[in-house]
């Protein structure tokens, strides 16, 4: 059985030799898994005694797709090492039979036991191990090869482990093959992404760049795969088509752009568009700052640079509070948001991680110093302090900060209110989210430009309505998101705690008052 090799496969096999970490972005079925099965041989035959992983997401994914990829890799080694002492065996050890059947090999491949073995002596050989694309199974040591990363559901916690690794011994190399992720949040799009205004071309053999993260990444389209004379096929008539008519025959364009275009579309299912926390962030360089503070002098060069930036308009603070200190445990952060006009500043997104409940209040106590210090402008309107989870440690802090003249209301997001607009009671996490987000479509946002704020600012979804999150394994929750939405109701909300006890104060709009929304019922669930 011949393999023939691609020019976008040979060029990124010197691209491999070349880059320690690298990535393969080409379109469905132009052989990522083959020329990823062909790295790994080399690899084996140049050190004896070396090791490959090659992680496979497949294999976290449905049966029929294992199958195939099992097949895949199958014919693969097949193909390139025929005149190669290569042996297969499994996890314990045990040597199997070179005319193993695809069933077989398949129900290895799907139980992670499979390895190919290269004999450099009767004594000494390399290997490749076939494992799931999981944070535990990737940990071993030796070249990393990771098949289809743009769709692992786990990627942040895998880049976790596979980086000490790279980092630590400078002969290991790490290899991504994917097509960009249906969803935009995904690490992997940022991880891959060509940079904005890149010019790429159409070559037989694929264009590079080194994206925002500073990846090495070849990219090889459809259109290019096209010039190195590999067509597509009508799927009625199995005749050539081109690449133009197969796009205009396509139900979802969004997903052929995706895995023929290779483009990554932007979209995905977080709450906060792409576009639009860009355009945010970019308003905010000078302006705005995110930090994760890890201890007392982190925290008062924060002061320090939040004075500096603090303007002269209202200023509403909002506590995403959280009261544990764990590694994996969610941090709290405060967010000052300063309003100019109809728009609103994130000044300042400060994290952190404390069960220290004295500690907590002291550094509020100081945000509101530096409020309070600067030259036009006053002190802080309020805080909007979120009380869901540790009521009992909010209302202390609400009685603590009542001594520094700054009003805070604790907000309970799973208390429900009738609002205008909604056609059946509402959450408050709801209701403040969407009031949040809606500013931000408006283009009314401006908000810190570092990496951690977009990251976490990208993690909350909407499911039939509801505000989700699945943490991050280092605890980020999609805290400075609501941080924000808190800040935002501070500034703009009534200016009360909305209770059994304040809903009969709150203004209806008559005579001179301001006109504010009039909750018909408070609930709690």
């Amino acid at each position: 059985m011949s393999f023939q090799t691609r020019a976008g496969q040979k060029a990124f096999e010197r691209d491999v030799r070349e880059h320690r970490v690298c990535g393969l972005l080409a379109r469905r079925r132009y052989g990522k898994t083959t020329i990823a099965a062909r790295i790994a041989l080399f690899k084996m035959m140049k050190t004896a005694g070396h090791t490959v992983v090659f992680g496979s997401v497949k294999l976290d994914l449905g049966r029929d797709m294992v199958r195939e990829e099992s097949r895949q890799l199958q014919q693969a080694f097949n193909a390139i090492a025929a005149a190669q002492q290569l042996t297969l065996a499994d996890r314990d050890g045990k040597v199997l039979p070179e005319t193993l059947s695809a069933d077989d090999f398949a129900e290895l491949y799907e139980a992670t036991r499979l390895e190919f073995r290269l004999w450099h002596s009767q004594s000494i050989y390399s290997r490749t191990l076939i494992v799931a694309l999981t944070p535990d199974a990737v940990g071993l040591g030796g070249d990393l090869i990771l098949d289809e990363v743009g769709r692992a559901k786990r990627f942040v916690e895998v880049l976790e482990a596979v980086m000490p690794i790279i980092q630590d011994q400078p002969s290991y190399r790490c290899i991504y093959t994917t097509t960009p992720p249906p969803d935009d949040t995904h690490p992997s799009f940022a991880l891959l992404a060509p940079p904005i205004g890149a010019e790429l071309p159409v070559r037989p053999e694929g264009n590079t760049y080194k994206s925002e993260l500073g990846v090495f990444v070849r990219r090889v389209t459809v259109h290019d795969a096209g010039a190195d004379g590999i067509p597509l096929y009508d799927e009625d008539t199995g005749a050539p088509i081109t690449a133009e008519e197969s796009r205009r025959l396509a139900y979802d364009k969004d997903a052929w752009d995706r895995n023929y275009g290779c483009l990554f579309v932007l979209g995905g299912t977080s709450v906060c568009g792409l576009m639009e926390l860009d355009n945010a962030q970019r308003r905010g360089v000078g302006k705005a700052f995110c930090e994760v503070v890890n201890d007392d002098l982190s925290f008062d060069a924060a002061i320090a640079r939040l004075e500096s930036v603090l303007g002269e308009g209202p200023i509403g603070g909002g506590w995403d509070l959280a009261s544990t200190e764990k590694d994996t445990s969610n941090p709290s952060c405060f967010t000052v948001m300063e309003q100019a006009g109809t728009e609103f500043v994130t000044r300042a997104a400060l994290v952190w991680k404390t069960a220290n409940p004295a500690v907590q209040i002291e550094r509020v106590r100081k945000i509101i110093g530096a409020v309070a210090r600067r030259k036009a402008g006053g002190r802080m309107r309020r805080i909007a302090l979120d009380a869901t989870g540790d009521r009992l440690f909010a209302k202390h802090a609400q009685q603590e900060l009542a001594r520094d003249g700054v009003p805070v209301e604790l907000v309970v997001a799973s208390e429900t209110v009738e609002m205008p607009g909604y056609d059946s009671p509402v959450t408050k996490k709801t209701w403040l989210g969407d009031r949040y987000v809606a500013a931000l479509n408006d283009n009314k946002h401006t908000f810190p430009p570092e990496r951690y704020f977009r990251e976490d600012h990208r993690m909350p979804k909407k499911v039939r309505g509801v505000y989700v999150c699945e943490p991050a394994s280092n605890g980020m929750h999609a805290d400075t998101f609501d941080g924000g939405k808190l800040a935002q109701h501070a500034l703009s909300g009534s200016g009360r705690e909305i209770t059994e006890q304040t809903l009969p104060m709150i203004h209806t709009g008559e005579g001179t008052q301001p006109r504010h929304f009039q909750p018909r019922r408070l609930a709690t669930v």
